[in-house]
């Protein structure tokens, strides 16, 4: 049995005949009394390598139950060829034994006559892979925030926590976040959700750079310091800037278009939030959630 523990390994995962995964929390009740039967349903099927059947913990991987829309537990989805085809919510064992051994069966009839799907998204070495959600790739060990509440962390972007915002500012509208990534990548889309009570404090002017330099250095006693300041835009190689109005939040969600020519083989970008919908630079700055769509580069 395989444990998901990444957006990568999920995606990676899924392109294959078949993919049956179980959802589920260490502190959910019917988590507990139906996994005994997926197990037993998963070893009946472990001479076929091609089908694969995994878990997920949605408090350990947060942005792979947030990718799939995960709101209940346990939640049980196939994937065929990189698509979703099915869903059983809820401890049915009956529902859940039903539909294995029907997707099971069509998947080893499928292999053996040689006839397995392509992957959706799949493609050559040479082709340009489909743009997806690069939080994955966040160095949060590296990335640093200014201005922030204490509650705010690069960890909370890289995996939105189930609940509140992954990040918010202190004291005022002003908020910068400094997200290096593990790989070079090529952003496209900064997608940016705020609660639906919360548009008074959703980013209304947005600065985002690439490559800022941050000098990070410790005492001899542990004591962190670093360079970056809300005037570290600055020294970015390149910069986009957005006015994002009212009706460009669409359910909650607006989408910044990133500029091809500026945003292409990037290590690092930089984020600043001017001023949000409120036009009080004395109110707090909330994003509940924040994607960057792009591909490695």
């Amino acid at each position: 049995m395989q444990e998901i523990k990444s957006l990568s390994a999920f995606n990676a995962l899924k392109s294959g005949p078949l993919l049956i995964i179980d959802f589920y929390a260490t502190w959910c009740g019917p988590c507990k009394a139906i996994s005994p039967a997926f197990d037993r349903l998963a070893k009946q099927h472990a001479d076929t390598p091609a089908i694969v059947f995994a878990k997920v913990d949605v408090d350990k991987a947060k942005d792979v139950a947030q990718a799939c829309a995960i709101t209940s537990m346990p939640t049980f989805q196939f994937f065929k060829a990189g698509k979703k085809i099915d869903e059983v919510k809820g401890a049915d064992p009956n529902q859940l034994t039903t539909k294995i051994g029907y997707y099971t069966a069509a998947a080893k009839k499928e292999i053996a006559s040689g006839s397995v799907p392509k992957p959706a998204a799949a493609a050559s070495a040479s082709a340009n892979a489909a743009p997806a959600s690069l939080r994955s790739l966040i160095d949060v060990t590296k990335g640093r925030l200014v201005g922030a509440s204490n509650l705010s962390s690069v960890r909370n972007i890289a995996s939105p926590p189930p609940a509140g915002y992954a990040v918010a500012s202190a004291g005022g509208a002003k908020l910068l976040m400094h997200l290096p990534f593990t790989a070079a990548v090529t952003p496209s889309v900064l997608k940016i959700t705020v609660a639906g009570d919360g548009m008074a404090n959703a980013p209304a002017r947005v600065l985002i750079g690439t490559n800022v330099p941050v000098q990070i250095t410790k005492t001899p006693e542990g004591v962190e310091s670093h360079d970056l300041t809300m005037e570290s835009l600055a020294k970015a190689e390149n910069t986009q800037s957005f006015n994002v109005f009212s009706d460009e939040y669409v359910n909650g969600s607006a989408e910044l278009k990133l500029k091809a020519s500026k945003f292409k083989g990037v290590k690092s970008l930089t984020i600043r939030v001017d001023a949000n919908l409120s036009g009080d630079e004395n109110k707090m700055t909330k994003i509940q959630v924040m994607d960057i769509i792009g591909t490695k580069a």
